[in-house]
This record gives C-alpha cells, structure tokens and sequence, in this order.
C-alpha cells in the first residue's frame, strides 16, 4: 500500500527532524573520546553544542588536528620514560575546570585543569618504569596554545621517574 502526499511528507518532516537533532551527536560521537561518547547518545543536545564549538574554533589554534597533538606529545616525553600512543578529543564545558582521574600504576590519580578552549586532547599512553604498564592518561594538551595542562610525570614517584626504577630490575648502585 503507498503512503498518500499527505502522509509521505508527514514521514519526510519526522524523518528530517530526527536527523537534524541527532546529526550532531553522530558527528561528536564519532570525533570525541570513547568516555565521552555516551554524552551525546543520551544528551544529543550536547552535539550541538559541539558543532557550534568546533565552527568557532579559533584560527591561530596550535594543535588543529590528532596528528599535530601526538607530535606534540612525542616532543614532549622526548626523554623516553613516557611513551605517548594515541591521542583523543575531549569536549569540555564552556569555561569551567575539567577534573580527570584515572590510575597510575594501581593508584588513582585526580587532576583539575583550566583549559583555554572547549577541545583538549587527551593522551594516551604507558611509562616505561612503572610496574603496572597499561595504557593510562599521560598528559593533557590544551587545543588552542598547545601548551601542557597535566603531565603524568608530575605524579610519578622518585622511583618511578628515576632510570633504573625500571620493574623486576635495580637501579645500579655507585658501590663496586
């Protein structure tokens, strides 16, 4: 049976609606980190706000794009004690603090930054000297400056930031 005229634009219009609400929580769901996700699943207004922020995107931001962020990341633990993998969006409230808290080698770690803009990247990643080697937040890049909002060697141990605190070995004792 064929819809009438009437009722075919009564299914475009519902259809059209339903597109132009949740088009934008597609596109953020797609382009933000996976703790995020869920957001704009449940609050697809938040995709709007997205897409209103990444149109206002300031032209001059340093780290525009995930490859710039995870070079940045690289030059930063250039040391090689931190080994940054992977770098994900996290959309943020308009000017308000964002608190983080993961785990560092079985404790649990609670960071507040102010960042500049609504967009940091989130780096993924592991140190090499601690036991626990899993992935686990390594530093937080503001999108606009670039600059470092938090970097897990700020809450490393002693032992975890010297050389040799590699786990299952000893660091070298200066004694023959």
């Amino acid at each position: 049976m064929l819809l009438s005229p009437k009722r075919l634009m009564i299914v475009v219009a519902v259809v059209a609606a339903l597109l132009v609400l949740l088009l934008p929580s597609l596109v953020a769901y797609r382009y933000t980190a996976p703790q995020q996700r869920g957001e704009f699943v449940t609050r697809p207004w938040r995709g709007w706000a997205f897409v209103v922020a990444a149109f206002r995107v300031p032209g001059d931001s340093e780290l525009k794009t995930s490859g710039a962020a995870l070079r940045r990341a690289a030059w930063v633990f250039r040391d090689g004690l931190v080994d940054p993998r992977e770098v994900q969006l996290l959309f943020v409230p308009q000017d308000e603090s964002f608190t983080l808290v993961h785990a560092i080698d079985g404790r649990t770690v609670t960071t507040t930054v102010d960042p500049e803009y609504r967009f940091i990247w989130q780096v993924q990643g592991s140190v090499s000297t601690v036991s626990d080697r899993t992935d686990t937040v390594v530093a937080l890049l503001d999108y606009r400056s670039g600059r470092v909002l938090y970097n897990v060697r700020d809450d490393l141990t002693p032992e975890e930031l010297a050389p040799g605190g590699a786990p299952g070995g000893t660091a070298p004792s200066g004694a023959p």
